[in-house]
């Protein structure tokens, strides 16, 4: 039996759910599907044009501001070899003099008078010098850490491309959680919307109770905030993409329904970390690193020995000083230049110490380096082989909350099941779902940072993901921008 003051209630409480499906319930039917927002870039791909993840890394290849640093950096890397090896060739330099002379001369004559006489003439000296180390060993230090800057340059680059590939992937990856994410959460939101009308029908019919309608509304606007918030990390999500890509996506290929696990291989731990000490582009750069460290050395200590040098020139002259006034002379000097150094006050000692000193500091940093590599390695690794369990139980989890929302609902409609225990089950659902999407991304991503870490990452690992994992299409950006 419902009170007279109950009884005056429904047509408040009607208002106010009406008034809140007037805000929210119609512009929400009225809303675009997930993803469909607006971006500030103004270049896209097109409707027709549709990005996979072979097609996003090869336009990141060419557009990625820090990849295309990393070219840049690995281009004036290789100029040090030239600039080593030109310290082994000759050094051949040229110069020329002409001036004019103005002067007087005072000089008595037989008669003790003293006669003065102008002294203006035209002089001109030319030569050409050539200098060929024979004996430095300074210089050959040099030409041995050019080849190690230069090769330190390509290793740094390898590491620049791995780095893309991941950065790209990630990028990718986030778009589709986020893509996804809002899916869900809006159907969340509908479906909740849909239980709060139907308590508000029980409530006009004197059927339900305001409890159990406010909670379904506090729920659902709980959803709806949520809905928003996930709406701007994927507009954040596709600016990342775009920035990597210099265009923004509008249709993407996403994850199919279908998710097979494919084998990894090598299929051991020990293999992989083998792998990793031979080809981890990190750990080779290091080495280069501490090669050119021992060439530093090399040159440092290279200021304790003699060095002889051939030197040739060739001089011209013409009036080149009073003595030889209207004089011309021609003369070629060919001989070995020895310079033996004797006392620099301390800086060669001084030297030396920082090069040794600079080279432990690099050879620690290269145990550190090989340390860090195997242990990603093993972290990768780990990801892989127990993410496919991880996808197997959540994908068990997902089922199993289904079940268990149809029957929180059964028993609600009998009676035995509380409001709120059906919201808990229904979140537990979503939760569930989202849970599994993450993962089978993370277990993606996973694949090419292993790879990465054994520095083998290109492009066939993202065309095997691509035909194996994506197939689904979907608009990230509406028409409207």
């Amino acid at each position: 039996m419902v009170s007279s003051k109950s009884r005056a209630t429904p047509f408040s409480f009607l208002v106010s759910v009406v008034a809140l499906g007037l805000v929210c319930g119609s512009s929400w039917a009225q809303d675009a599907l997930p993803g469909q927002a607006s971006f500030p870039l103004a270049k896209s791909l097109g409707q027709s044009q549709v990005i996979d993840l072979s097609t996003a890394w090869r336009r990141a290849l060419n557009y990625d501001y820090r990849y295309q640093a990393a070219i840049s950096e690995q281009a004036a890397a290789q100029t040090e070899y030239a600039q080593g090896r030109a310290g082994l060739l000759p050094n051949i330099q040229a110069g020329y003099v002409r001036s004019k002379v103005t002067g007087n001369s005072h000089e008595p004559d037989a008669l003790g008078q003293v006669i003065g006489l102008e002294l203006d003439y035209d002089s001109s000296h030319g030569y050409v010098q050539l200098q060929q180390p024979l004996i430095n060993y300074g210089r050959y230090a040099n030409y041995k850490r050019g080849i190690a800057r230069s090769e330190q340059g390509s290793a740094v680059l390898a590491i620049k491309h791995q780095e893309a590939g991941v950065r790209l992937a990630t990028a990718y990856f986030n778009v589709l959680l986020a893509y996804d994410h809002l899916a869900l959460k809006r159907a969340l939101a509908a479906s909740l919307q849909e239980r709060a009308a139907i308590f508000q029908a029980h409530f006009l019919q004197f059927e339900g109770t305001r409890t159990e309608a406010q909670e379904t509304l506090a729920r659902l606007a709980v959803a709806r905030a949520e809905v928003i918030q996930v709406m701007d990390d994927l507009v954040v999500a596709v600016r990342e993409l775009s920035a990597l890509m210099g265009a923004t996506p509008v249709r993407m290929a996403a994850l199919q329904d279908e998710f097979p696990v494919l084998a990894l291989t090598p299929s051991s731990l020990g293999e992989w970390l083998d792998r990793a000490r031979v080809g981890s582009v990190q750990v080779l750069s290091s080495r280069q690193a501490l090669l050119v460290a021992d060439a530093e050395v090399d040159n440092a200590a290279s200021e304790y020995l003699p060095y002889m040098d051939l030197v040739a020139t060739y001089n011209k002259s013409d009036s080149e000083n009073l003595s030889a006034l209207s004089q011309r002379s021609n003369s070629f000097v060919i001989g070995i230049q020895v310079s033996i150094p004797l006392f620099a006050g301390g800086y060669t000692r001084a030297n030396v110490a920082r090069a040794r000193l600079d080279r432990m500091r690099l050879q620690y940093q290269l145990n550190a380096a090989i340390e860090k590599n195997q242990a990603e390695v093993t972290r990768q690794f780990t990801e892989v082989s127990g993410g496919a369990a991880r996808i197997e139980a959540l994908q068990t989890a997902a089922s199993s909350a289904r079940a268990s929302l149809d029957a929180a609902n059964l028993g609600f409609s009998v009676g035995e099941v509380g409001n709120l225990d059906v919201l808990r089950v229904q979140d537990t659902l979503y939760q569930a779902r989202y849970e599994l999407l993450k993962a089978r991304l993370e277990y993606l991503l996973a694949r090419l940072k292993l790879a990465a870490a054994v520095g083998t990452l290109n492009g066939s690992h993202f065309d095997t993901i691509n035909d194996a994992y994506l197939g689904r299409i979907i608009s990230v950006v509406s028409d409207n921008r």
